[in-house]
């Protein structure tokens, strides 16, 4: 009955010094690959909106903004 009582004590030391010095030793940083952040590509010539034709007033184009986002919310509403 001693033994075990005995062997039970020192396997619990056992256990507390290890979580002791491994609380105690200095832990290396990680040093994990740092991946780059996406990058957006710049949109070729093609791509680009022209400019508003000189001709063009500012509240035609409002209108037909308007009317486009009166389109498009039709589009996007369930039946």
């Amino acid at each position: 009955m001693r033994e075990n009582k005995r062997s039970l004590q020192l396997l619990m030391m056992l256990g507390l010094m290890l979580l002791v010095t491994g609380c105690a030793s200095k832990l290396e940083p990680l040093l994990l690959e740092q991946a780059a952040p996406p990058s957006i590509p710049e949109l070729p010539a093609e791509a680009h909106q022209p400019p508003a034709p000189q001709w063009c007033s500012p509240t035609c184009s409002k209108g037909l903004t308007n009317e486009r986002e009166s389109w498009r919310k039709l589009m996007t509403q369930p039946e």
